[in-house]
């Protein structure tokens, strides 16, 4: 798994903020607190997702970007969104969904960073609540990352960006679990029509059956909508917004 590397050192830093009494919400932004995030060699970036918003990053990630502070003190969620390119931007939405339906284990993410160099790079990352406020809700999480070594691969999310806006839209209907019949009456097409759709993007996704779908849409829900409307979707983006 790709992501296997990066969940045994997110455990791994877990077990020595509790080892050292840091798992606590007073103890996330001391000195102590960051002088063990950076001992990592990978990319680490504390975040408050009850605010969304970044808190530090270790100095792997500061150097990384160019920063001369570790403490992002006064940022809020226009962090992210300068920080990552717009194509990956449906990471920051999934991230959104994830801490506020409080999501067990892992969130495993490709995004593109913002390099001091002033180009892209893509970075995967996987992060889990750290902390949680006194009432349980998630309150500080972490995210360790690293650049993609990968070579010649493609990731989940080219497959996704090779799907046509028709394609995305049955994807999206099946994933809502419409049936076929239903799919074709909606869009006004045959259901054979739909059934070599469904083939077809069964073939590209590299899947076999409709977990596997479900899954990616978990993920990348807003990848499989109208591109339009995800960037629409984006200009109106508001973290405190609840409705």
């Amino acid at each position: 798994m790709r992501f296997k590397e990066l969940e045994d050192a997110l455990e791994q830093l877990v077990l020595q903020i509790k080892s050292a009494n840091l798992s606590n919400t007073s103890s996330v932004r001391t000195e102590e607190f960051m002088d063990l995030i950076n001992s990592s060699p990978y990319l680490i970036t504390i975040h408050d997702v009850e605010f969304y918003r970044p808190i530090g990053i270790n100095d792997a990630m500061r150097l990384f970007y160019g920063f001369q502070k570790n403490w992002l003190t006064g940022m809020d969620y226009l962090y992210y969104l300068q920080t990552i390119h717009t194509s990956t931007y449906h990471s920051l939405l999934n991230s959104l969904t994830f801490f506020r339906k409080d999501k067990p284990s892992y969130l495993n993410l490709d995004y593109k960073l913002l390099h001091h160099s002033k180009e892209f790079r893509l970075v995967i990352g996987t992060s889990k609540t750290i902390i949680r406020t006194e009432n349980g809700k998630p309150k500080y999480a972490i995210t360790v990352a690293k650049e993609s070594s990968e070579k010649g691969s493609t990731s989940k999310l080219d497959l996704i960006n090779q799907l046509t806006s028709r394609e995305k839209e049955i994807a999206q209907l099946l994933i809502d679990g419409v049936s076929k019949k239903e799919i074709a009456g909606r869009l006004f097409i045959s259901t054979s029509t739909v059934q070599t759709h469904s083939k077809t993007i069964y073939k590209k996704l590299k899947i076999n059956k409709i977990s596997e779908l479900i899954s990616l849409g978990d993920t990348f829900s807003f990848q499989l909508m109208n591109n339009n409307q995800e960037e629409s979707d984006l200009h109106k983006f508001d973290p405190f917004d609840f409705r």
